[in-house]
């Protein structure tokens, strides 16, 4: 039976691939265009992305699905495509991996809210979440990665659907530090209540993504070690965004990205890749600081 990323990350430290959609920004996609459509239109642009990722040193590649879901597709008139773009992406990226590298369905939020805040209930919120994971798995994923999650109502909708696949799963969550020194999402959860409710309901391994950059990410990973039971992931920011030309711009490059590397892994991260704004350069030198921490 093949080893599973969870029992990879048992093993050594694993690295994860960067940032997809600042990369596809970078190659043509248009501002408020639909980043999954690339994987029919213009799949030799995901390829190449995906691909310097692999030949950077990355352990494992995501699916561009962040958003390849019926919800979140609908704003494009493309919902009835929920199948085809989660089976191109799984293709795209597992040509990239050669067979070499585990291939992760990633899986994002939906851009509504639970009722009573919303008018949907969770049992619709599974459904649309069911539809996503299962054609994840179907086309060749080894594991779903929930991404970017902040509310823990869908979080656990998402959960839920992703087991139902058998395929190992992480959920990663947007946290931010407060003026009180504390980690919460944008929606008030706490690290140690997201985690805990994260365990309860089977997820693998638990991350946090996104929201900062890689020098804030030390104190975050001890937080989410201390309240975690699992494996813990990280994929941090190339810093915080900020607004050069009328572009936004993350402007950590990657040797200072992976100067906080050793501490990020010393802090107990398993699994240590990257979010927006960072490239096949900074996983590479990823790729580097975390060779040399097991030497």
């Amino acid at each position: 039976m093949r080893e599973t990323i969870v029992d990879a990350c048992g093993k050594r430290v694993l690295v994860g691939d960067g940032a997809l959609g600042t990369e596809l920004m970078k190659r043509g996609l248009a501002p408020g265009a639909c980043p999954e459509l690339m994987s029919i239109e213009q799949p030799e642009v995901v390829l190449a992305v995906s691909r310097s990722y692999a030949d950077a040193g990355a352990d494992f590649l995501h699916s561009n699905t962040l958003g390849a879901n019926r919800w979140m597709l609908v704003s494009y008139g493309l919902e009835a495509k929920v199948r085809d773009f989660n089976a191109a992406a799984v293709d795209i990226a597992r040509r990239a991996a050669r067979g070499r590298l585990f291939v992760v369905g990633e899986m994002g939020p939906t851009g509504r809210f639970v009722a009573p805040l919303g008018e949907d209930p969770p049992d619709a919120f599974r459904e649309v979440f069911a539809e996503q994971a299962g054609a994840l798995a179907a086309a060749g994923a080894d594991a779903i990665l929930l991404e970017t999650f902040t509310a823990l109502d869908e979080a656990l909708s998402a959960l839920e659907a992703a087991r139902e696949t058998g395929l190992p799963v992480i959920a990663s969550v947007g946290y931010s530090r407060t003026a009180a020194g504390d980690y919460r999402t944008v929606m008030g959860h706490g690290i140690r209540e997201f985690t805990s409710a994260l365990e309860d309901g089977g997820a693998d391994v638990i991350g946090a993504n996104c929201a900062m950059g890689a020098d804030a990410y030390p104190a975050l990973v001890r937080e989410l070690v201390r309240a975690a039971s699992r494996p813990v992931m990280v994929q941090p920011n190339a810093g915080m965004p900020e607004l050069l030309d009328g572009k936004t711009v993350f402007p950590m490059n990657a040797g200072e990205f992976a100067a906080h590397v050793p501490a990020i892994v010393e802090a107990g991260a398993r699994i240590i890749g990257g979010c927006c704004g960072t490239t096949s350069d900074h996983v590479r030198e990823i790729r580097r600081a975390v060779d040399a921490w097991h030497r």
